[in-house]
């Protein structure tokens, strides 16, 4: 048996998983904190067997690190670069861990891979940070794998002459043993082209333990922002269905995940508690529309999940939202680009961000039950975002209520920053106004972290710690070496 990708090693509240995906169906153990562990086969893809296993580790007085390994038939397995040994890191009861967070972990083109100048270098310093000081969890808020060269794969010609026809003998098009055969195996694939790419990489993820949601680049580029005729035809819903099968399984680690607010995978939000740490991600891609972001629900689901008691003591809220609640304002471009020549190209792009007219209730809905949970706990709110290939700093403030949350992006990790003049026509397309939602007493503005311009133009991740003065401190590791920060 011979490890394909992995270890992947997760978190869902007090339970460690570890997955793997290998080349054949011998039965696997997980040796881990003294125990042994049957793996659960969880599904079968055309590249081989992907196995889950979780064991409960409760933390101890002191930190401990521990140790795992996975073997069949005896013998231990080894990872795609010989290695047969994993270790993670537990913090003590009353120390404060550390955390890392990371999004954009890939390509949009080919030519990105070609013109990226040792493009995993942040793996590496991520790698170097965890040697010197070890992270407890590595939150990953989108785009884990980027599937955007789906339309020119060698392996799905199908899909290829298909995007060749014309709109209306697309959504005539029906579906074909042969194109879903061709999109399970690209996705297969997707995840070993991507998450075995990297030896650093890969041991972070087998050493790091991660808490993962998607965005659309997981599926494809604009996910959910495209006319409803394209969205439900039989090719766009078959391509959703394979690439939401694959996440299911490599990123929420099946539908055992302990985590996850509704069991059924009618969406897959995760709420969890880390320590003094309360996280929650919400999922805003599976129900995505021109008009919806989540459905109703996920509304239901979030609201419960906020609203239940098991989060007394929280000191700390991380909520996980791919699109930038406090960001640029795209709502005039957007508007400008509905019905126009160019909606084609540039429509999805812009029509993701919440700023947009459709999607500003939303928006506000979800703002005012951040603060809510933030006021009532009175504990210190973070909104983790990316997506947009830079880092930025944001403030969400509400009068009424006096409470803040910080809006910290970090993007990307792997993906490169936008070019000059890119930056420029986002800019000039845009605004960075201060923006004052509701009857004005809620306002979202870009501020700027210490030690930095106001918007980080460079490949990045970012670390979140308490600090001594009872701060919870966010630095963004940059690629160019600049390491902004900011007190929360």
């Amino acid at each position: 048996m011979k490890i394909l990708v992995g270890p992947i090693l997760g978190y869902e509240s007090s339970y460690y998983t570890v997955c793997f995906l290998s080349d054949s169906d011998d039965a696997p153990h997980l040796t881990i904190d003294g125990s042994d562990v049957a793996f659960d086969k969880i599904a079968q893809t055309p590249q081989g067997f992907f196995w889950r296993a979780q064991k409960q580790i409760s933390p101890q007085t002191a930190s401990r690190t521990i140790s795992y390994q996975i073997s069949a038939n005896s013998i231990n397995l080894e990872d795609p670069f010989k290695r047969k040994l994993w270790r993670f890191y537990v913090p003590g009861l009353q120390e404060s861990p550390k955390l890392a967070y990371a999004t954009c972990n890939g390509f949009s083109s080919v030519k990105l891979v070609r013109d990226t100048k040792d493009p995993y270098k942040l793996w590496t310093t991520l790698s170097y940070e965890h040697a010197t000081a070890p992270f407890s969890l590595l939150l990953m808020g989108g785009d884990q794998v980027y599937a955007d060269n789906l339309w020119e794969s060698k392996q799905t010609p199908t899909l290829y002459n298909w995007s060749h026809k014309s709109r209306e003998d697309q959504i005539k098009t029906k579906l074909t043993k042969t194109l879903s055969k061709e999109l399970d195996a690209f996705y297969g694939q997707l995840y070993i082209y991507a998450w075995a790419a990297d030896s650093n990489m890969a041991l972070m993820l087998a050493s790091i333990p991660s808490v993962m949601m998607w965005d659309d680049h997981d599926i494809f580029d604009g996910w959910g922002s495209y006319p409803d005729e394209l969205l439900n035809c039989d090719v766009y819903k078959e391509i959703f269905k394979t690439a939401r099968k694959y996440f299911e399984l490599f990123q929420i680690r099946s539908l055992k995940n302990n985590a996850l607010l509704n069991k059924a995978g009618d969406h897959y939000a995760l709420g969890l508690r880390f320590g003094d740490y309360a996280i929650l991600a919400v999922d805003t891609r599976t129900d995505r529309t021109m008009t919806q972001i989540m459905s109703d629900k996920q509304w239901i689901d979030v609201k419960g999940w906020l609203d239940i008691s098991k989060n007394s003591g929280v000191k700390q809220f991380l909520s996980l939202v791919s699109l930038p609640l406090a960001y640029r304002n795209f709502s005039t471009i957007d508007m400008a680009l509905q019905g126009s020549p160019w909606n084609e190209e540039l429509e999805d792009d812009t029509h993701d961000h919440w700023t947009v007219k459709s999607h500003q209730g939303e928006r506000m809905r979800l703002i005012r039950n951040f603060l809510d949970f933030t006021h009532k706990h009175t504990c210190k709110s973070v909104v983790l975002s990316g997506d947009i290939h830079i880092g930025s700093l944001g403030l969400i403030c509400d009068t009424t209520l006096s409470v803040e949350m910080t809006q910290v992006v970090s993007s990307a990790i792997v993906h490169p920053m936008p070019t000059m003049f890119e930056w420029f026509g986002i800019q000039a397309v845009t605004s960075s106004d201060k923006q004052f939602l509701g009857k004005g007493d809620v306002t979202t503005e870009i501020i700027k972290p210490f030690g930095s311009d106001e918007y980080i133009i460079t490949r990045n991740f970012a670390t979140l710690k308490m600090g001594s003065d009872n701060k919870l401190w966010v630095n963004w590791i940059c690629e160019n070496g600049l390491k902004p920060e900011y007190p929360v």
